[in-house]
């Protein structure tokens, strides 16, 4: 990519990037049919047909790893980034991750085992459940991370090379079990650890993902500087299609790699290679997404762009409908919480609905009642 081709010298492409968002919406979306699928189909029928799809294609390289790839390019785009702003705002996620693990296991869990008094079900992994690693708990020590990085005035190139090396570093200790609940939970905040039942209690350790993080950082700058993103994408993103459409059905059929491993671990603590595979995914999507963003109407365009800035409330609302409904309600109705595909679909669409709308009802309510505290200021 030669400079004179796609980049000024100067911040030009400062604006939404609604192709991003686009993304980001449609992600948000089918989480919640992915995390049903997750929570309603045993581990043996997640490797086929519908499931399998929602587990391992939407909720493997096209979801998260693009999630916390815009992060970064978020974080880049953040008028506030520096050390001090990055550690306070690093702890309101922290904050927002106890309050959802409380939302979404705590509570629930509790409510279930007074109802039923299964143990297994919902007081055996309750620790590794509520103190584990996942998304938000990943995001806070990310921004944590790179808090520090800001404040020893890091160049966006060091910090890649950075985070390069400690998912290197953290590929030797990948998928350990300490033997030890306090230490499994504990130090799996930071590398792969797996634990019986090939039971993953680090859903997104920090030295694995904070190399797609600092890549979407990286690629923020750039895409700052850019001054003609259909040109770029003309490019970029032809390829990285191609490259994906040849080597994820290369990996399903050859049983190696994010798409043909066996266990949660291919994903969650997933080898380099695979996360530069999952940078791709991006280029070639929004690629995409910039050629459909023009033709979609001004009212879908607006549910789009306010979703995108939900994105928190809707993960946090939709985990808690997906967590309350299946492992609560259906559970202790029906004695099991297995749904056969069609049923888990129509939930997740439902779930996926609900989620986008709840958030949007809760961010109305949040504006209308700064609107009413600035008043009552002025």
């Amino acid at each position: 990519m030669s400079k004179s081709t796609f980049l000024e010298d100067n911040e030009v492409n400062t604006g939404r990037q609604e192709e991003l968002d686009i993304m980001k919406a449609i992600i948000i979306f089918f989480l919640a049919g992915i995390h049903c699928f997750v929570e309603c189909t045993t581990n043996e029928d997640l490797n086929y047909g519908i499931p399998y799809f929602f587990d391992s294609v939407l909720g493997g390289p096209l979801a998260a790893p693009m999630f916390i790839f815009m992060m970064g390019i978020g974080l880049r785009y953040s008028k506030r980034n520096d050390a001090d702003h990055l550690f306070k705002r690093s702890i309101h996620i922290f904050i927002t991750a106890i309050a959802l693990n409380v939302a979404r296991f705590l509570i629930p869990s509790l409510i279930g085992y007074a109802v039923s008094k299964d143990y297994k079900m919902y007081i055996e992994h309750l620790p590794y459940k509520f103190f584990g690693n996942d998304l938000l708990n990943f995001a806070f020590l990310a921004m944590l991370l790179m808090s520090l990085m800001r404040y020893l005035k890091l160049k966006p190139w060091t910090i890649w090379f950075v985070a390069l090396g400690l998912n290197l570093f953290a590929m030797v200790f990948n998928s350990l079990d300490f033997n030890n609940v306090y230490l499994n939970v504990i130090l799996g905040h930071f590398i792969g650890v797996q634990v019986e039942e090939e039971i993953v209690v680090s859903d997104f350790p920090l030295l694995i993902w904070f190399f797609m993080y600092a890549s979407g950082y990286v690629y923020g700058g750039y895409l700052k500087r850019m001054k003609d993103r259909g040109k770029f994408y003309k490019y970029v993103s032809p390829v990285s299609l191609i490259l994906v459409l040849v080597i994820y059905p290369v990996e399903y059929y050859g049983h190696f790699g994010m798409m043909g491993g066996k266990g949660a671990n291919v994903f969650y603590h997933m080898k380099t290679p695979e996360m530069i595979l999952c940078i791709l995914n991006v280029f070639a999507l929004a690629g995409v997404y910039y050629l459909i963003k023009d033709r979609i109407s001004d009212k879908l365009k607006d549910v789009i762009i306010r979703t995108s800035k939900n994105i928190t409330i809707v993960y946090f609302i939709q985990w808690v409908l997906v967590w309350w409904t299946i492992n609560l309600f259906i559970y202790l109705i029906r004695g099991s919480k297995y749904l056969t595909p069609i049923p888990g679909l129509i939930l997740g669409i439902i779930l996926g609905f609900a989620s986008v709308i709840l958030a949007d009802l809760w961010s109305e309510s949040r504006k209308k009642k700064r609107e009413r505290s600035n008043e009552k200021k002025s």
